[in-house]
């Protein structure tokens, strides 16, 4: 069997390109905002799939174990760059496919606008049921289209593809 695509952002200006100075304020305070309401404030491990250069890694001061996973070493390495010396944070560069974690070892598991990259999505969730402890919680953030704004800019003419397709 053909082992799926992995999106690599190896290398890549990420951060400069999507987040640093492009008006994306509100999108990261809604974010944090959701996690700090969804997820628990606080416990042993928690693992932050996608993590990338660390973007919402203070949004995890109450855990013990916090786990950077991401495909991409260059990103995870601008995450250690960015948050230092802290010894909570493990990075781990790899395959969200091929997870190379002891089964049932994270309680909290969150993952923030990454999903729309997994071209196997079932083989993900396998992955993240196996590394959940019983009972874990598992935070999914994903973009839509369909969303209140697009709809308004549709309906007012200042935008041209339709969120209800």
């Amino acid at each position: 069997m053909d082992r799926p695509p992995v999106c690599d952002y190896e290398g890549s200006n990420y951060r400069q390109r999507f987040w640093q100075g492009q008006g994306r304020d509100y999108e990261d305070l809604s974010e944090r905002l959701a996690l700090r309401r969804l997820m628990p404030p606080a416990g042993d491990t928690l693992i932050d799939i996608g993590a990338g250069f660390g973007r919402l890694a203070d949004e995890y001061n109450g855990y013990r174990r916090v786990v950077l996973f991401d495909f991409s070493r260059s990103l995870l390495r601008e995450a250690q760059s960015h948050l230092g010396s802290d010894p909570r944070f493990i990075y781990v560069a790899g395959n969200w496919y091929q997870m190379p974690f002891v089964s049932g070892l994270f309680e909290t598991m969150v993952q923030v606008r990454t999903i729309h990259h997994a071209a196997d999505v079932p083989a993900l969730f396998g992955q993240l049921a196996r590394i959940a402890c019983p009972l874990g919680v598992y935070v999914l953030e994903f973009a839509s289209k369909h969303h209140l704004k697009a709809i308004l800019r549709y309906w007012t003419g200042r935008q041209r593809w339709s969120p209800f397709q």
